[in-house]
């Protein structure tokens, strides 16, 4: 594959009427297969309007959507909504080419006229009760012709079941109806994920564990597997069932506890509550139990069934039956002597349990694959995928570096000033020339010895930042190699994509920028650079930064997948250009650390930025794109105010800014409250000639110069001490794995404590 610069091909506007933080299965699905439609269309883009839910004080982020737009910060009356439905669609409809309502959300047909007069395709789901006779069927009958011309606007009706797409097909052009079910996407696990939740549950290896996943409710009833259970402990007394979501209908959660005490099922019995990822329950468990009474799909049946779970589910017609087939992939039930009978028949038989499991993930993963489903929804945007699409990736879908609505900062627990030396240990090429892979020069790694002449003095332990061919190349990782085994420095990845492979994209400023390619692309490139640091280095780097500051939108979900803890992609006020839905069109505002995920499990260590000067301030900051973007550049604004004293943009490096600039920025920023400080610069420019910044050996003795005279000034005068990423993220050092493929005599010691000023 020879991975062109994509161009924008169109934007899909989706509207739901209840989004996140409120629990639903169709908002779930959204954000899942988004992932994989940008994954195998990334010239689509995908926004969310929500409806119904007032917008949360803090946002989810959804890497993959671009956009999540709450219509109303508070509940608003039918009229009220409708309403501001229409004026949002007035002011924003010329954004989009699609528009999917996967809901009913317009009651007055208002926005669906006004897509149609845009010219706007218009597509409309079903997903539970809502086929089209059935919504019809809500108005009024003076009412129900107006609403069946009204659904004539709709050019695709897309239904999760055959029971819907049946109904749907009855009033509706059949040659608009796309039966298209919920797909599912079985993420990779580890070895040891069934364990260790069994352990951290308290349960058994050898127990027999039921799982339920859904919401806690009348419509789901898990209510009715707690009262059918002591019927299984007479055959299976190790049984143990596992509700797994959200308290939805507080009657219903009641009851389920007074029937675990009146029957005495404590400790047989697990409220696990909302698990934003399930999937490691569905491996830790061996039969999945779903009494649900009202589906347009059920998503969680063959999601259990792809993790190769036998299933017992409630018989819904039309809805389930087409999947679970009885004595082959599962059971369907319709009371409890049939529950009963069909899951204590699966107690027994581990042997029945495993043939049905296999067969189970067989025809999921071929009918149900998150693939082929979003294939069939772009084909119905009138938006084809690539000729050569992948298979999708299965990574999650739940970080962005630049997804501004979802920051949640990371205050230092030491008062005193923390900064962090980051150097980007790369090879050194014309950065004014083309972007070229046969020119790999890493001869500058010897001559880092001269700067950390100053480290030592001032007890500094820098990061480096290893991309791939100085790792693979002995003149740059065997100075490395000298200063890990002494402890003088940290390890981490750093991703120059035109020389990591695989090589399977076009050279060219586009694809410089890692955020730019296919994302499978983007994956196998970060992979193979944190496979090959590890093998170098005896460790496996944790901490990542995509050269030229270029992630992308799916670049912390690749993170995530690939086990790092944190990362320094983002500088402030300095937007990498050319990455679309990446730092080009994301300027990030502050230097603070933050959690990039819900979790928590990524950390993102912007290097050091901001605005300084007199109207440096929060109008200055809304400003910046205007005042340092491309505009502002032509007319010089930037220079001129900084001459006047008014406002200069500062970042913290030797390199392009004077050391008086740095120590502005720090004093500025301390004033602000920061208290984790990020310095960074290229190893080349250890070495004359090789970067803009260091021309000569005056420029470089300069160089040094300034790194002494800032450290200094920033123990003595800020206060500030010198430290670890592993500090700002709060992990210890990792003892270093003796399971690399490294040379005995070229294998480094485990990270040692920082000295600390």
């Amino acid at each position: 594959m020879n991975s062109p610069v994509p161009s924008r091909r169109g934007r899909v506007l989706h509207v739901l009427k209840y989004y996140r933080p409120v629990f639903t299965g169709e908002g779930v699905f959204l954000e899942r297969s988004s992932a994989v439609m940008q994954e195998i269309a990334p010239g689509v883009a995908h926004d969310l309007l929500v409806t119904h839910t007032p917008r949360p004080a803090e946002p989810v982020p959804v890497s993959t959507l671009e956009r999540v737009i709450y219509l109303s910060a508070r509940p608003l009356g039918t009229v009220r909504r409708q309403a501001a439905m229409a004026a949002w669609f007035i002011a924003n409809l010329h954004r989009y080419d699609t528009v999917h309502f996967r809901t009913h959300a317009d009651w007055y047909f208002l926005s669906y006229m006004l897509a149609r007069l845009a010219r706007r395709r218009l597509v409309i789901s079903a997903t539970l009760d809502d086929s089209v006779p059935a919504l019809v069927n809500q108005y009024r009958p003076s009412l129900r012709p107006w609403a069946r011309r009204g659904f004539k606007l709709f050019e695709g009706f897309v239904s999760i079941s055959p029971k819907l797409d049946q109904e749907t097909r009855t009033v509706a052009d059949p040659a608009r109806c796309h039966l298209i079910p919920c797909g599912v996407t079985i993420p990779a696990t580890a070895p040891d994920a069934r364990a260790r939740l069994r352990g951290e549950l308290g349960l058994g290896a050898a127990d027999l564990v039921l799982l339920f996943v859904g919401g806690l409710g009348a419509r789901k009833d898990p209510l009715f597997l707690v009262r059918a259970l002591p019927r299984i402990l007479a055959a299976r007394p190790d049984t143990r069932l596992v509700l797994v979501g959200p308290e939805l209908e507080a009657d219903h959660v009641a009851a389920i506890h007074q029937a675990i005490a009146e029957l005495h099922l404590d400790g047989h019995v697990i409220l696990a509550g909302e698990q934003r990822d399930p999937h490691p329950y569905f491996e830790a468990a061996d039969i999945l139990t779903f009494a649900s009474r009202l589906e347009g799909f059920g998503t969680v049946v063959p999601e259990a069934m792809g993790h190769g779970l036998p299933v017992v589910v409630r018989h819904l017609p039309g809805v389930n039956d087409s999947f679970v087939l009885e004595d082959e992939t599962g059971f369907l039930f319709d009371g409890e002597d049939g529950y009963v009978a069909a899951v204590t028949r699966l107690a027994l038989d581990a042997a029945l349990r495993a043939r049905l499991g296999a067969e189970g993930r067989r025809l999921a993963r071929a009918r149900f694959g998150m693939r082929g489903v979003a294939d069939r929804y772009l084909s119905v945007y009138g938006l084809p995928a690539a000729p050569a699409a992948p298979e999708e990736t299965r990574l999650g879908n739940d970080a962005s570096v630049f997804d501004r609505r979802f920051h949640t900062p990371v205050r230092a627990q030491d008062p005193s000033p923390l900064l962090v030396t980051m150097v980007d240990a790369e090879e050194a090429f014309d950065w004014s020339g083309p972007f070229r892979r046969d020119a790999p020069d890493v001869t500058s790694m010897a001559a880092q010895v001269l700067a950390h002449r100053v480290f030592e003095r001032h007890g500094v332990v820098p990061l480096y930042l290893v991309d791939h061919p100085v790792a693979t190349q002995d003149a740059g990782r065997a100075p490395l190699r000298e200063l890990l085994r002494s402890g003088a420095c940290e390890i981490g990845a750093q991703m120059h994509p035109w020389v990591t492979p695989p090589f399977d994209e076009a050279l060219c400023e586009h694809n410089s920028y890692a955020g730019n390619l296919p994302v499978e692309l983007e994956l196998a490139k970060a992979r193979a650079l944190t496979e090959t640091l590890a093998e170098t280095f005896g460790e496996m780097p944790r901490i990542y930064r995509t050269g030229r500051f270029g992630a992308g939108p799916r670049t912390a979900d690749i993170l995530k997948s690939l086990g790092y803890l944190a990362d320094s992609s983002v500088t402030p006020y300095w937007p990498a250009q050319g990455v679309p839905g990446g730092p080009g069109g994301n300027w990030a505002f502050s230097s603070q650390p933050y959690w990039v995920d819900r979790q928590r499990s990524l950390l993102e260590i912007p290097v050091s930025a901001a605005l300084v000067g007199r109207l440096a301030g929060a109008r200055s900051t809304r400003a910046a794109p205007l005042l340092f973007g491309r505009i502002g550049h032509r007319l010089r604004m930037g220079g001129a105010l900084a001459r006047l004293g008014l406002l200069e943009r500062i970042r913290l490096s030797p390199e392009g800014m004077t050391i008086l600039e740095a120590k502005r920025l720090v004093r500025s920023m301390l004033a602000a409250g920061h208290r984790t400080f990020v310095l960074t610069y290229h190893s080349p420019s250890l070495a004359p000639g090789n970067t803009p910044y260091v021309r000569s050996a005056a420029e470089l003795e300069g160089f040094l110069r300034w790194l002494d005279e800032f450290y200094a000034f920033f123990r003595e005068e800020a206060g500030g001490r010198f430290g670890s990423w592993r500090d700002v993220r709060g992990v210890a050092p990792q003892p270093h794995s003796q399971s690399q493929a490294v040379p005995e005599a070229d294998r480094a010691p485990a990270a040692v404590p920082l000295a600390l000023a």
